[in-house]
């Protein structure tokens, strides 16, 4: 299990896989500023292979409407290409803006290792 790091001007995420399933690191703050940024790196991170992602919200302190919005669409799109996805690590101050229908859309773990034992084979 490698660690990188993918940047854009706006943040950086760090990623690693494991079991197929690739892994991002959150930055702490996802909003209209970022948001964009945000999904493309997500969409833009799996390889051919990679079966799942699963986003570790440890250091998300926020996260705006953009970024919900990002969420879904992120959902959507991989959706579309027969890949998992999920989250994880959310703060309970932050997850309760997931309560209000992403939870229904996106698989919602309460660790990193639930999240990725979800998508193993």
């Amino acid at each position: 299990m490698r660690k990188e790091t993918i940047g854009t001007l706006s943040m950086k995420l760090n990623f690693e896989r494991t079991q197929g399933v690739v892994i991002v690191t959150s930055c702490a703050r996802v909003d209209s500023d970022n948001a964009g940024a945000f999904q493309r790196a997500l969409c833009e991170i799996l390889q051919e292979g990679d079966r799942a992602l699963v986003v570790d919200f440890t250091p998300l302190n926020y996260i705006g409407s953009a970024g919900l919005r990002a969420i879904l669409l992120t959902a959507k799109d991989l959706g579309q290409r027969a890949v998992g996805f999920g989250l994880c690590e959310i703060e309970p101050h932050v997850r309760k803006l997931f309560a209000i229908g992403v939870d229904e859309v996106v698989s919602i773990h309460k660790t990193r290792k639930e999240a990725v034992a979800s998508f193993s084979d």
